[in-house]
């Protein structure tokens, strides 16, 4: 009679329960079933932020108190017969067992069946063998040490009750005497794949990265298992060694198709990599095997997020939610797409809700202070901001409340006389670029704190001003045109007022200054604080304060404005395309064409004989070209001069750096410079005077003002003289420079076109004229200019901070 016709026979006929009852004693007393939930209870949650300011999709694997999660074993009261039925076992006096005879009497069962995993053949070890399981399996870790070391007592090269006590220890959090145990069955048993699997977990919880790739290597080795690759993927993952980890994960499904755990970090592996697509599809195999498996559709809309598709984000988000609405996490991820999109206002719901789930969720309350700074409620923000700090001294953070109350203090003062950037410190700007701890700042005065005599901005989506709506409504279709149609983008309605208002400013200003209304007042520009005729800087200076005050979680700062040590040593803008093994979605698609170019400059300016030339020229990635060159070096874009022919600048710096573990760092970078200053202020002063030249005559030829316009805007790109936002501040330029020759640009940039990196990765003014003129000059469109210059001027409607913010919050 099998084990299950036993307990069946035991329980008079009743199938179902009888059924029952022997498949999960066959999981409690037979088998350690260690899940692959071992890491995170033990070595803390895995999950990380990404690059970008993004966080990391959820992560749902621990180590569990219990290793099963089901009903308990059914319990009933057992007549015992005569005195041959009884059980010869006797537990230690010291244990504290629940239904002692019933874990007794199915202990016996399992062994005299040897169905003990690592069981030896004897019933009475046997029984305790599968006695201590229960134990450990129902997380009586105590219970399971006292009888596993009882055990070991009486037979030292017992396999089992090192196993067996070495998972109570782990359970229980003592890591270092579960590795013991489990490398004394490695000596015992050197073939045991329980062994090396267990320790190698036990060394990941341990943080011993390293050592538990090798064991877990080993367990492969001798066995094709499902939870070795899956386990060996977690370390993988968390090393950032993805592709590794991408590999064990497929394998680990190819093994056993059906575990939904397994293409959820899958998916995880995808999207980490830049592949948000092939993520889309493991996440979309997780649910399909699991419809309520909430940590799924929360990694499945981070995808579509991450791949620029918000739509599909803020669905599967919601999804997740509805599933567990008190899943933190989910409100988290989503509240940044919601602010990824311009929307503060939902953004805000989400965090609130998030943190009465959560009130320690530091990245949620941080979040909700730049929402709140953001939209003008100062006091809020400084109030989540101080909680940030006081959890995290270090936090930058600290510099984005010392911004909030600069703000404060600004709001209601004209900002046509002061300018931001040379009222902060030079040494606050470069410290919160770096996000250098705020201790390292010194010699710097801090802001005053709140004055009660100033209120906060009085939150509105609408606006009854008629002459801020009429402004705001003209400048909606000039805003959207900032949005790139390209992977990773999403459109940011609160940028794209931005860009319409600042643009409209712009042409605005422009058309005084031709008409000789030229003097820019002192203390207002980024240039100089005197007084001072306009320049291509001050046009400039127009788009750079709307976008620093659009999004103050931005360090938007003129290069020369930072410390005088940092300006001569070079503030570089950089953009990666890979760093580490990820291909960055937003710039991945450029690495072709830098690549090309990269190639063909190494030979002049890299020094290598000819003979790597031709293996130069074979490289197809970053690994083969690293293997050529065989160090970390970069190469120098030209850039040619129209001011002064013959000329060529320094465009931007093709990088490529060896980055641990087994990925690369691709990126441009452009180091800010005085000499840099120099020639590209000569470029800039010399188109802008061509186009002062074109506005002060009475029928300017369009062709040329056009390229005049894209001129300016080539020599911008290739200068990057900002700490962030360069590409958009140029191209809003872009729009208003038309606008003021009475131009409006009506065609969207083409799908997967970003126009900055037309202008660095190409040489001259006309390459760049030449890969935008197709699209962009037949999209020209004639305003009305009665119905232009009859509209408010931006600069007296939104004369401060306030009312600027004020016009930001409109919907």
């Amino acid at each position: 009679m099998c084990i299950r016709d036993s307990i069946n026979a035991e329980y008079g006929g009743k199938n179902d329960l009888a059924t029952q009852t022997w498949q999960l004693a066959s999981q409690l007393y037979g088998d350690i079933d260690i899940h692959n939930q071992i890491i995170q209870a033990l070595s803390g949650n895995v999950e990380t932020e990404h690059e970008r300011t993004v966080p990391t999709p959820t992560v749902s694997y621990q180590y569990p108190k219990t290793v099963h999660e089901h009903p308990s074993i059914p319990r009933r009261t057992i007549e015992l017969a005569n005195d041959d039925d009884r059980l010869q076992f006797e537990p230690p006096k010291n244990l504290n067992l629940t239904g002692e005879v019933d874990q007794l009497k199915a202990s016996k069962e399992v062994a005299l069946k040897r169905m003990v995993q690592h069981g030896v053949g004897n019933v009475e070890i046997d029984e305790q063998i599968a006695l201590g399981y229960l134990q450990v399996n129902t997380g009586n870790f105590q219970n399971g040490i006292i009888l596993f070391t009882q055990l070991l007592k009486k037979k030292p090269d017992l396999i089992a009750a090192y196993l067996g006590r070495g998972t109570a220890f782990a359970l229980a959090g003592d890591l270092d005497s579960a590795i013991h145990d489990f490398s004394q069955a490695i000596t015992i048993d050197a073939n045991c794949v329980d062994a090396w699997k267990r320790r190698g977990q036990a060394k990941a919880a341990r943080g011993l990265e390293s050592d538990a790739i090798s064991d877990l290597t080993q367990a492969s080795k001798l066995h094709r298992d499902h939870e070795v690759f899956h386990q060996r993927g977690l370390v993988y993952y968390r090393l950032k060694n993805y592709k590794r980890a991408l590999k064990d994960f497929e394998e680990a499904t190819k093994i056993d198709h059906s575990n939904k755990l397994t293409w959820n970090h899958l998916g995880l592996c995808f999207n980490a990599i830049g592949k948000p697509k092939e993520a889309i599809e493991a996440h979309m195999k997780a649910i399909s095997l699991d419809k309520d498996f909430k940590e799924a559709w929360t990694n499945l809309a981070q995808a579509y997020k991450d791949w620029g598709k918000y739509d599909r984000a803020e669905q599967y988000f919601t999804k997740a939610i509805a599933i567990d609405k008190a899943y933190s996490h989910a409100y988290h991820l989503r509240s940044l797409a919601r602010f990824g999109v311009g929307d503060h206002e939902g953004a805000l719901t989400d965090l609130t809700e998030a943190l009465k789930i959560e009130p320690q969720h530091i990245e949620c309350r941080h979040l909700r202070a730049v929402v709140y700074h953001g939209l003008g409620m100062i006091r809020p923000a400084i109030e989540d901001y101080n909680k940030v700090i006081l959890a995290k001294p270090d936090h930058f953070a600290w510099y984005q409340k010392e911004c909030a109350l600069y703000y404060h203090h600004h709001l209601d003062i004209s900002r046509d006389t002061y300018n931001t950037d040379h009222d902060l410190e030079p040494n606050f700007k470069e410290s919160w670029c770096k996000r250098n701890h705020p201790n390292t700042l010194t010699g710097y005065h801090a802001q005053p704190p709140i004055d009660p005599k100033i209120p906060d901005v009085q939150y509105s989506n609408t606006t009854t001003n008629p002459e801020m709506k009429a402004l705001i409504e003209y400048s909606r279709e000039i805003g959207k045109l900032l949005h790139l149609n390209c992977p990773g983008y999403l459109s940011n309605a609160r940028q794209q007022r931005f860009c319409g208002l600042a643009a409209i400013e712009l042409a605005q200003t422009l058309k005084a200054v031709f008409k000789g209304k030229n003097e820019v007042p002192k203390n207002s520009a980024s240039s100089t604080k005197d007084a001072h005729k306009f320049g291509w800087r001050d046009m400039y200076d127009i788009c750079v304060k709307w976008r620093q005050y659009s999004e103050p979680n931005d360090p938007v700062w003129w290069v020369d404005l930072l410390t005088p040590a940092q300006f001569a040593e070079g503030f570089g803008s950089h953009t990666p395309m890979v760093t580490g093994q990820t291909n960055v979605v937003r710039y991945y698609p450029e690495f072709k064409r830098a690549f090309g170019i990269m190639k063909s400059l190494i030979k002049d300016q890299c020094n290598i004989p000819t003979s790597m030339m031709k293996k130069v020229e074979e490289a197809k990635d970053c690994k083969e070209l690293y293997d050529v060159m065989r160090r970390d070096f970069w190469v120098v874009t030209p850039c040619y001069s129209t001011a002064t022919p013959e000329k060529v600048m320094e465009g931007t710096r093709l990088t490529l750096q060896y980055s641990a573990p087994e990925g690369y760092e691709y990126s441009i970078r452009t180091p800010g410079t005085p000499p840099r200053w120099v020639d590209y202020d000569l470029e800039l002063n010399h188109f802008f005077d061509l186009l002062l030249q074109a506005g002060a005559q009475q029928n300017p030829d369009i062709e040329q003002v056009s390229d005049l316009i894209l001129s300016i805007t080539f020599y911008w790109y290739n200068f990057m003289p900002l700490s962030r936002g360069t590409a958009a501040c140029g191209y809003v330029a872009l729009l208003g420079m038309f606008l003021t020759f009475g131009i409006k640009i009506t065609a969207p940039v083409p799908e997967g076109m970003m126009v900055d990196w037309e202008g660095i990765l190409r040489p001259r003014p006309e390459d760049f004229i030449g890969a935008l003129k197709s699209w962009m000059y037949p999209s020209r469109q004639k305003i009305s200019q009665e119905e232009f210059d009859q509209l408010p001027f931006v600069n007296q409607v939104f004369p401060t901070l306030r009312t600027m913010i004020t016009g930001l919050n409109v919907k």
